[in-house]
């Protein structure tokens, strides 16, 4: 019998790096599969258009609730192309049979690299050498920079990106704290990294790293009490989800004389309402609308950094992510299960 497979929330971009190959590869090998390429996202507004769907490959602006399973009977499998899966109820997909997959361990280097590509850019200034320069404005004034040799990388979560963090702050001479709930032994064996509590990382780091998956958990770990401990100097870099860290209290650290190094988020609250267009149709909740709101306010700080959630956006990356898809879909139609079940690589 025919499955559906359809893919949300298909952008230029990328039909451009990969849509057509995977299309290509998947109806090359599996010929009872139809696939259909939508531009909206997933949600419990449009659902009821979907339910022929047996298999949904999502991103981050879809949400899954169970209101959307109840709009679509034949759903058996969600993919989403994210690691993190808090955008979908995986216990209410667990209920009525759903498998639930993510692609873990596509783009841990390449999400390590462009944090230190930001942490790097606030460094040496670059948001104001760049602005400096666009009005012919040539002088050094402003643009002090500072080294990284020898400065403190505090790490929070160790998992995969974050190991990869270690390896590249060690590489570069920097000596690396450390916080997570398992410590690894390799890492302190071979980058010398050094496990602390939390509250001390904060305190004694130079740059500051977030690499946690979110959950309740985690919810504002970097919150306005904690980041009052942070040093003045300090840089902060989020490239793991936004609600990690809360917005409120890096603004209250700018306007106090904290992270004077400078905040770059390529992850932050209110993310979906400021990068997908697509929830102006709907109403917004006002918890979302002023975090987003708060989020626009932190670009008033000279030393802060945007980018738009394209960290673990490389050739290389691409190419990863479109293999995993590809074998989870040959094996889900194959086999009636998944190669693995959702995990986090952070």
């Amino acid at each position: 019998m025919s499955k559906k497979l359809i893919f949300f929330e298909s952008k230029d971009w990328e039909k451009e790096g990969f849509i057509e190959e995977l299309k290509f590869k998947l109806l090359t090998g599996i010929r009872e599969l139809s696939i259909e390429f939508v531009a909206e996202p997933l949600r419990a507004f449009n659902a009821s258009k979907y339910k022929d769907c047996d298999i949904a490959l999502i991103s981050l602006n879809s949400q899954i609730t169970e209101e959307v399973l109840e709009q679509m009977p034949l759903l058996k499998l969600v993919i989403t192309r994210t690691t993190g899966v808090d955008h979908i109820d995986v216990l209410s997909c667990q209920k009525k049979g759903i498998q639930v997959s993510n692609v873990p361990y596509y783009a841990s280097i390449t999400v390590a690299e462009h944090t230190f590509a930001l942490i790097f850019a606030l460094a040496r200034r670059l948001r104001q050498n760049f602005e400096k320069i666009q009005v012919f404005d040539f002088s050094r004034t402003g643009l002090l920079g500072f080294d990284l040799y020898g400065k403190t990388l505090g790490v929070i979560g160790t998992g995969n990106i974050g190991s990869h963090l270690c390896r590249i702050g060690y590489g570069i001479g920097m000596r690396v704290l450390a916080y997570d709930i398992y410590e690894s032994a390799e890492l302190m064996e071979k980058y010398k990294v050094t496990y602390t509590s939390l509250e001390n990382l904060l305190r004694e780091s130079d740059v500051i790293t977030v690499m946690v998956p979110y959950f309740s958990k985690t919810h504002h770990l970097i919150n306005l009490e904690n980041i009052k401990l942070v040093k003045d100097s300090a840089m902060l870099i989020n490239t793991a989800r936004g609600p990690v860290v809360d917005t409120k209290a890096l603004i209250w650290a700018l306007e106090n004389g904290k992270l004077q190094g400078g905040v770059a988020l390529d992850v932050f609250e209110g993310e979906r309402v400021l990068l997908d267009e697509s929830y102006l149709k709907e109403q917004i909740p006002g918890e979302i609308a002023q975090r987003a709101l708060l989020t626009l306010h932190l670009l008033k700080f000279p030393n802060v950094i945007f980018t738009p959630h394209i960290a673990y956006f490389t050739k290389e990356a691409v190419e990863r992510l479109i293999d995993w898809i590809i074998g989870e879909i040959k094996t889900f139609l194959q086999y009636h299960t998944l190669k693995s079940h959702f995990e986090s690589y952070f």
